[in-house]
């Protein structure tokens, strides 16, 4: 229910923007490679160290994203972004481990869920002139909706986590010619107690003055380690989307 009230609001606000001029819509999709993915929940002696992508054998996924951009004034821009992760083996663990309190057993055959949902409010400030390839700076505030989940013939647990998490932004490139620009994306933000970055390497190519095509590679990184969890993970995207101009 709390998804769909998300969606339902992005939707929602997406469709009074696109009746607004300077609208520039980004839609993604593209194979999410599972990279390091180390847990412990809670975060202490009495539960175990393990690797979701070593230890239980979570695979690769189609994953999308959608951002709309509204350009307020040509200086000033906000932008709302989506992207829904979901992660997923059925594997036998290679070693016997204790999460949320909860025993699982070396050989089990285990069903393992790992989902991080990400929506994103971004403003940022479109520079008058290029710095060293850096076009714009900004901050997001990210909705962060995450759960891992264990499900064996014997036991089930499940740990979710919704938060908030300020980041910095900037975007960044080198035009190539009139149709191809070489583009850099890049959010994130750390602290003591964890981090986060989104970061993106490709290119996009105007097919038509109102019609982009883009393809690269991003890198989703980051985790918290507190009292309540540890977790950091590494996810490897190749995408390719395209980008209307309204």
């Amino acid at each position: 229910m709390k998804k769909i009230l998300l969606i339902s609001l992005i939707l929602s606000s997406a469709i009074a923007l696109c009746a607004l001029p300077d609208i520039r819509i980004e839609a993604e999709t593209g194979v999410a490679i599972p990279g390091y993915n180390d847990v412990r929940i809670p975060n202490n002696t009495n539960n175990t160290m393990f690797s979701l992508k070593n230890d239980v054998g979570i695979s690769s996924a189609f994953s999308t994203r959608l951002n709309i951009h509204y350009r307020i004034t040509p200086r000033h821009q906000i932008s709302l972004m989506a992207t829904p992760l979901t992660l997923k083996s059925d594997d036998k663990l290679t070693k016997d481990l204790v999460f949320t309190g909860k025993h699982f057993w070396k050989n089990d055959q285990v069903e393992a869920v790992y989902r991080f949902d990400s929506y994103r409010l971004q403003y940022r400030y479109l520079l008058p002139k290029e710095f060293y390839g850096i076009r714009a700076v900004g901050v997001s505030l990210k909705l962060r909706d995450a759960e891992i989940s264990l499900k064996s013939s014997s036991n089930f647990a499940s740990k979710k986590n919704t938060g908030l998490v300020p980041l910095l932004s900037l975007n960044a490139g080198y035009r190539i010619n009139d149709e191809l620009d070489l583009v850099l994306e890049a959010e994130g933000l750390a602290s003591p107690y964890g981090r986060a970055e989104d970061v993106f390497v490709g290119a996009t190519y105007d097919l038509r003055k109102n019609l982009s095509v883009k393809a690269g590679y991003r890198l989703l990184e980051g985790g918290s380690d507190i009292d309540e969890v540890f977790t950091f993970a590494a996810v490897h995207y190749a995408l390719i989307g395209f980008i209307v101009k309204m």
